[in-house]
């Protein structure tokens, strides 16, 4: 008898047990708070990502070397790639060379190139 009512006890304690979601509890954690996406503009935000995760210092994706014709070390050239494009190898999305190619951008890098996208790409 003592047996069945441990069990029971246990099995009460046991399935009382709730695990919260912590992403839905505090859905800012893990996040970057210096991610700065106020106002991302070209010359403030996407040169410093672009020269170091892109090769736009002279390899890669510079105006010397344009591989792949993606050329993103000036506002003109950079503005006019392909916004679909852009964000499907930044994302490395199925179908899209993934770019970086050796290891993805973070999340605020990849927030910031849409927002600038999506708000026109200002310069």
């Amino acid at each position: 008898m003592k047996r069945i009512l441990f069990v029971i006890a246990g099995f009460g304690v046991w399935s009382s047990c709730y695990y919260d979601n912590a992403s839905e509890i505090h859905p800012g954690a893990g996040l970057n708070l210096n991610c700065d996406t106020v106002n991302v503009t070209y010359t403030k935000n996407m040169v410093p990502l672009f020269q170091t995760n892109c090769g736009t210092n002279n390899s890669c994706h510079s105006s010397s070397v344009a591989q792949g014709g993606v050329i993103l070390d000036n506002y003109i050239d950079a503005s006019s790639q392909n916004d679909a494009t852009m964000i499907g190898c930044v994302e490395q999305q199925s179908g899209y060379n993934p770019m970086p190619p050796l290891g993805k951008l973070n999340d605020c890098g990849i927030k910031q190139i849409n927002l600038w996208i999506q708000n026109g790409k200002p310069q």
